[in-house]
């Protein structure tokens, strides 16, 4: 539990898990102003420019970790004023992703640059080919005109030295629907219009500058209350916790932190499954395609970029709302908290009727356990009978799993409809396929879409490898 994909993690981290520690012993208000330097005499303070440009940024973490963006409250607003605000029942709101506009490194916007691989060749090729006459030959070098450049890409392409490169930002290019672009300041900012909160961004930037809101000082105080509280599991979290955690230690984890109950995400994705095959033999021969809405980032996707295409999701709610709202069936009064991932869950939970109550990531589960000093590698397994979960339900989680699982739905209802599956892996695989059903030309009558590469195990807040996880999950749910 101590090893972290990348500096950006380790530092989101140390960021909930202090939150998390304060909220726990009751000093959230009296102290989390001092928070940015307490973060910063620790060690975090080789990162910026400054210590206080560092304490600055992290102020701005803080208060994502209390669960608003700071375009939400006062620019002089203290954290402690902000800390009563979440004490006090503050409730998520969309969207739960932004950006931190202090920590954006303002990368440079020049698409095409030159560089020092550049020979003076005497052919000049990519004199020749700029059709806006951009390239000129300075000091025996290429030199690039960005006023006249329109980025065609013709002089890269042209370059046998391949010393002309594109070079874009991480997050615009991590995002597959154009929704990041620079701002007028040269931040960048995020085309609400366009974004499906997936997540790709958060990994991309190398800055650490976009960040989400999180629920987890609301999640503590229900604990501490003595709510009702029950964990839905997403089955991807096999393996989050080290390749030797059982999923009976993770339950007895749970139980530590005070949760009632667990239930797995995946009774719910059989429930998907078996709607969605009934769908499927009912629809198909009518639409031509059917596409699964088991992931919200897709189905986000298809409705922002392919609005055409819309009546060709599945009418049925995602794993995580078709178990949300058979627990709040079971009883109305307890709280239920989903925890896997993705962001984009975060968005879907405050939809009207999902039946789930707060959100956490894997990234905020680990930060809670941190604060409470629970390692779940050390801990007795308890009783793994959270329900009755199939194998092919389980199977959700990885790039393939969806229709497989419809597949097999299929066989067990007696259906004769030939079923032909198109696996579409991340955003732009979806965007690939998607513009071929648009055309007429999708390869398949059923389109698995999935936002990220190799499934749910790919999630922007898992605490390791999709590869990692998928091959924990047979050892896991044992």
């Amino acid at each position: 539990m101590n090893s972290f994909k990348s500096e950006v993690a380790k530092i989101k981290h140390e960021v909930l898990r202090e939150v998390a520690h304060l909220t726990l012993t009751g000093r959230l208000e009296s102290e989390i102003d001092r928070l940015p330097r307490t973060l910063t005499d620790a060690g975090i303070t080789r990162y910026r420019c400054c210590v206080y440009k560092e304490r600055a940024i992290l102020a701005e973490r803080v208060k994502f970790a209390l669960g608003f963006s700071p375009r939400e409250v006062g620019e002089e607003e203290r954290l402690g004023a902000i800390a009563a605000k979440s004490l006090a029942g503050h409730h998520l709101t969309s969207p739960v992703l932004d950006i931190i506009e202090i920590a954006c490194d303002r990368c440079p916007i020049d698409r095409y640059l030159v560089t020092d691989a550049c020979r003076g060749c005497v052919a000049h090729f990519c004199v020749n080919t700029c059709p806006k006459k951009a390239i000129t030959i300075v000091g025996r070098r290429a030199y690039i005109d960005q006023e006249k450049c329109v980025e065609c890409g013709r002089c890269s392409r042209a370059c046998y030295f391949h010393a002309i490169v594109e070079v874009s930002r991480p997050c615009e290019r991590s995002c597959p629907t154009g929704a990041i672009k620079p701002g007028p300041n040269r931040n960048s900012v995020i085309d609400r219009e366009f974004c499906t909160t997936c997540g790709a961004c958060l990994t991309a930037c190398p800055f650490g500058a976009i960040a989400n809101k999180s629920q987890l000082p609301e999640v503590i105080r229900w604990l501490q209350a003595g709510e009702q509280v029950v964990a839905a599991l997403a089955p991807s979290i096999a393996g989050q916790f080290g390749a030797g955690v059982s999923a009976g230690q993770v339950l007895a984890a749970l139980a530590e932190l005070g949760f009632t109950a667990t239930a797995e995400v995946a009774r719910g994705a059989d429930q998907v499954a078996e709607l969605e095959a009934k769908e499927f033999s009912q629809a198909v021969s009518e639409k031509e395609w059917l596409a699964s809405s088991c992931c919200p980032a897709f189905v986000s996707f298809v409705r922002k970029s392919y609005p055409d295409l819309v009546d060709h999701l599945a009418p049925i709610p995602s794993p995580m709302v078709v178990l949300g709202q058979m627990l709040k069936a079971e009883d109305p009064g307890r709280k239920v908290v989903f925890i896997g991932p993705c962001v984009a869950k975060k968005e879907e939970a405050l939809g009207p009727g999902s039946g789930i109550d707060a959100v956490l990531t894997f990234e905020e589960l680990a930060a809670f356990l941190a604060a409470r000093e629970i390692d779940p590698a050390v801990l007795s397994p308890v009783s793994t009978s959270t329900g009755t979960a199939s194998a092919w339900g389980r199977g959700f989680l990885v790039s393939g799993g969806v229709a497989a699982a419809v597949e097999q739905a299929l066989k067990e209802q007696g259906a004769t409809v030939e079923f032909k599956p198109v696996l579409a892996s991340g955003l732009e695989e979806c965007k690939r396929y998607l513009n071929l059903a648009r055309a007429g030309k999708l390869p398949g009558n059923f389109l698995e879409g999935m936002a990220c590469e190799g499934g749910c195990v790919g999630g922007p807040a898992a605490l390791v490898g999709p590869r990692e996880s998928a091959r924990a999950v047979e050892k896991f749910y044992r």
